[in-house]
């Protein structure tokens, strides 16, 4: 009798070992992991940003795990919108282009700003421009954590445009990106032009497949294209700007309230830190652009100003049936 006690006491601390064994093993909460994609190249600054909110974000003690995928891993701007959608991609860092609603192209809107002040408080929560953007990519399924704008975009080229102080004819042809308004107010400035991926870009101007470009700030410019041209022309015809966005499945579904709110505050205060990185960056990389070798073209502020009203006039009046009356005026407001 005492071997049949000694083995079912046995087997009872057995099996409560295995049970202890088990509960130790496992976590009380698995952390969240999240999967964030970006445009960017791992060397720029606006990586080396996300790095940091992938290291905020992990040390909030939220139970976030991060994955970062940069450089276009997981796929093109238009693409990443439509799997953070679905939610298969959880936030992302890139350009917002308008394929799924025109509305959005507000952000290629030709001399939306001109200056790094104005900058500021159009592309920061309070603005109309950014409530416009937020309640159209929440139709979408996307939550709008925040806007980077970094830096003012000019013209770059292999051969001197002409008249390139005012908005008479430039006699080129440059790439532009899809966004109708950037190609009519490119054209209003002067220029002929060709869409092309931005992929395509280098290759089309030192092939002479067009002159050169509009779309790259002076940093994009000196890093990516400086070899393929001669001149630049700064003529800070629209913001190169960003969003951070989350997918709304996993905004609702996969994060709990503490975890929203971290995410929120992080990416917020990452946005905020864009427009004085720009001012400084942009005129540094004017300088580098020169040191190269590439003519930097020079304005004055009333130049630039005069192609800013011209453009305006000729540009914003086009885009009223595509856009909104509305909505344009509601943008105007903010200036």
């Amino acid at each position: 009798m005492k071997k049949i006690e000694s083995r079912m006491n046995l087997k009872s601390v057995i099996a409560s070992s295995l049970v202890l064994g088990a509960v130790l093993a496992t976590p009380v909460e698995a952390a969240t992991t999240l999967r964030i994609a970006s445009q960017h190249a791992p060397d720029q600054y606006a990586s080396e940003v996300l790095r940091q909110i992938k290291v905020d974000l992990e040390n909030a003690g939220v139970d976030l795990k991060i994955k970062l995928y940069p450089a276009g891993q997981l796929g093109s701007g238009e693409q990443l919108i439509g799997e953070t959608v679905r939610g298969s991609i959880d936030i992302v860092h890139s350009f917002v282009y308008s394929h799924k609603d025109p509305v959005l192209e507000i952000n290629s809107l030709p001399y939306l700003v001109s200056n790094y002040d104005e900058m500021e408080k159009v592309f920061s929560p309070g603005s109309n421009f950014y409530g416009i953007f937020d309640q159209r990519m929440d139709k979408m399924g996307l939550k709008l954590l925040g806007v980077t704008a970094e830096g003012f975009i000019g013209v770059m080229s292999s051969s001197m445009p002409e008249n390139y102080r005012t908005t008479g004819p430039k006699g080129q042809n440059i790439r532009v990106w899809s966004a109708q308004s950037a190609k009519l107010g490119t054209q209003d400035m002067g220029y002929n032009t060709t869409t092309i991926d931005w992929g395509d870009a280098f290759p089309a101007i030192q092939q002479g497949v067009v002159d050169g470009m509009i779309g790259a700030t002076p940093e994009a410019t000196y890093t990516t294209f400086k070899e393929a041209i001669k001149n630049y022309v700064p003529y800070n015809a629209f913001v190169e700007n960003y969003a951070y966005y989350a997918s709304k499945k996993t905004w609702e579904k996969k994060l709990n309230e503490e975890q929203r709110k971290v995410i929120t505050e992080v990416f917020a205060k990452a946005a905020a830190g864009f427009v004085d990185w720009s001012r400084e960056n942009d005129a540094a990389n004017l300088k580098k652009l020169e040191a190269f070798g590439v003519k930097v073209l020079p304005l004055t502020d009333a130049e630039r100003s005069a192609i800013a009203k011209e453009v305006r006039a000729k540009t914003w009046p086009k885009l009223e049936e595509r856009l909104g009356k509305d909505i344009l005026d509601e943008v105007i407001a903010d200036l």
